[in-house]
């Protein structure tokens, strides 16, 4: 009986051990599958992809004759382009790995080289691609600029606010900070069904005011204070309370996605950013207006599970060598986030070839410094370090631009 003990207790520890060895084997192609899927759709266009914002000159991905404008999809790892007839031309790009990558050049020469977009450092949060879909389809797929403009000159503002009963809002955000008193506000529906009304009193007696709107919607608020002087520009998204719960989850998640990227130097436009993404949220909600119902076909904004889609059409551009043209530096270790000081070497497979680079974030030129020494990236340096390069090579054209962002892990 002991010895029949002994082999069940042994053969339950070998059954447990091999489930668990398989276990293990399954997270581990799982992981791999993911990693492999990720890299592939980066190099066939099918990853997340940056948007093009505050386009100066004209500008194209490198084998697209079509120049890029406000909103462009941006594939990570494409090559840009600067045309001619203008003295200046720049152009920022936002990845949806955080990153806001800013292009410029002022000669000939140097937008001659043209530069390389980073590829992302790092797989995104679903929220930054959805975010990044979104924008794209405000800007680009729907009206181009979005519908919504800010007032010039003015502190800016978005809230999701829901509807009670009576059709009312309670505001709070910026509107918290002002003094109680008596205000008036400029009413601005988007839906042009309803009317701007103008020089509405209202009454803020603590932390929020109360406005009544005519139906769920977007609307632009100039709140100006009893002296008849603009004070802040605010645009509410009114909604349904069987609406309010997903939404306002969605916004916030965007927003706080967003706050976290500025936190890190990054420079994201929240405020603009914030009126084309929950402009692109109330497009999902079917609205009724005085004309009868107005439905906005969703799927024309992308949501999480297809973000990646609005990149069907783009490919990334060929990073290997071109001929005639002197191969792109490449950093090593490759840009990221690290734990403490790093040594960053630049290497070129062209033989012969000069770097130049820069280490300011600015762009370099042909009298940059001469890359000869690892560059040491400290890690007490605040901001990071941010290094720029193009590779010269005798009678071949210089390479694009290329970036390398690195960080420490606690800035």
């Amino acid at each position: 009986m002991w010895v029949l003990f002994k082999i069940k207790r042994l053969g339950r520890r070998a059954r447990d051990i091999r489930f668990f060895n398989l276990a293990a084997i399954c997270l581990w192609l799982l992981a791999l599958n993911l990693s492999v899927t990720f890299l592939r759709a980066e190099k066939t266009g099918g990853a997340p992809v940056g948007i093009a914002w505050r386009v100066m000159g004209t500008w194209q991905l490198d084998g697209k004759g079509a120049p890029l404008s406000l909103g462009d999809a941006i594939p990570p790892g494409s090559l840009l382009q600067p045309g001619g007839g203008a003295a200046r031309h720049s152009i920022t790009v936002f990845l949806a790995d955080g990153r806001s990558i800013l292009y410029e050049c002022f000669t000939p020469e140097n937008c001659a080289r043209g530069f390389r977009v980073p590829s992302l450092s790092r797989m995104p949060d679903p929220v930054a691609v959805d975010l990044l879909a979104r924008i794209h389809a405000t800007l680009v797929l729907g009206n181009t600029p979005s519908s919504i403009q800010p007032e010039p000159g003015l502190p800016r503002d978005e809230v999701l606010a829901t509807l009670d009963p009576r059709n009312r809002v309670s505001v709070k955000g910026l509107v918290a900070a002002l003094p109680n008193g008596r205000y008036t506000y400029d009413l601005r529906p988007l839906d042009t069904a309803y009317p701007t009304q103008f020089h509405i009193a209202v009454e803020k007696m603590g932390p929020a005011i109360t406005v009544t709107l005519p139906a769920p919607g977007l609307y632009e608020l100039i709140i100006a204070d009893d002296l008849n002087t603009p004070r802040i520009d605010l645009l509410i998204a009114a909604v349904k309370p069987t609406q309010a719960e997903k939404f306002s989850k969605s916004f916030h998640q965007a927003r706080t996605l967003m706050e976290q990227w500025n936190d890190s130097g990054f420079g994201w436009p929240i405020h603009d950013f914030q009126r084309a993404y929950i402009e692109s949220l109330m497009k999902e909600a079917p609205q009724t207006t005085s004309a009868g119902p107005t439905v906005v076909a969703s799927d024309l904004v992308p949501n999480s599970r297809r973000a990646g889609e609005f990149v069907r059409n783009q490919t990334v551009a060929d990073e290997t060598h071109r001929d005639g043209v002197t191969a792109e530096p490449a950093f090593f270790p490759k840009p990221g986030v690290f734990g403490g000081d790093t040594a960053v070497t630049l290497r070129c497979q062209t033989p012969g070839a000069t770097i130049h680079y820069s280490a300011d974030s600015s762009e370099p030129m042909a009298n940059s410094p001469v890359y000869e020494a690892p560059i040491m990236f400290k890690g007490t340096e605040g901001g990071g370090l941010t290094i720029r390069a193009f590779a010269s090579a005798p009678g071949k054209k210089d390479s694009a631009v290329v970036t390398g962002i690195y960080r420490i892990h606690d800035q």
